[in-house]
């Protein structure tokens, strides 16, 4: 497996991740907000300072994850593996890179957020040392958010 900086010839095949999982989860990717960073990671991730990778398994992108960085906070977005290639420990170290990346920005304290029917990725973050810190009601869907102390 290869952890690697996303390409602009990613763009297409990390749409379709992004979609195919949130779905598989009960999540309608509508309902998602701020969800156009999707469709320029570049302009959303990269270029403003933060990062985005992909895992690669033989050619294929099976993983993706975003990082924000705000100064010494930093929020993680998009955490994504193929439904074929989850317990691998393919977000691990998606999850570790992504740190690491945070590290290398002078990030003190990192973010994530998920809706709690998203019972793996509820169940990875703590697995990661992420504690829960809040969870809230938006529309249908509760939202739980995690730390990380770097």
């Amino acid at each position: 497996m290869e952890i690697r900086r996303y390409q602009p010839d990613d763009s297409e095949v990390v749409q379709r991740l992004n979609e195919r999982v949130i779905r598989a989860a009960g999540t309608d990717p509508e309902d998602i907000p701020r969800a156009d960073d999707v469709e320029d990671i570049e302009g959303s991730y990269i270029g403003p300072g933060g990062e985005f990778l992909v895992a690669e398994v033989d050619g294929e992108v099976v993983g993706m994850g975003g990082l924000r960085v705000d100064g010494r906070e930093g929020e993680l977005f998009r955490m994504r593996v193929a439904l074929g290639r989850q317990r691998e420990g393919i977000g691990s170290r998606l999850l570790a890179a992504l740190e690491s990346a945070a590290r290398e920005r002078g990030v003190e304290l990192l973010r994530a957020e998920t809706a709690k029917r998203q019972s793996g990725a509820v169940a990875f973050y703590p697995r990661n040392g992420y504690e829960r810190v809040d969870a809230e009601q938006r529309g249908e869907y509760t939202v739980v958010g995690y730390e990380k102390e770097l």
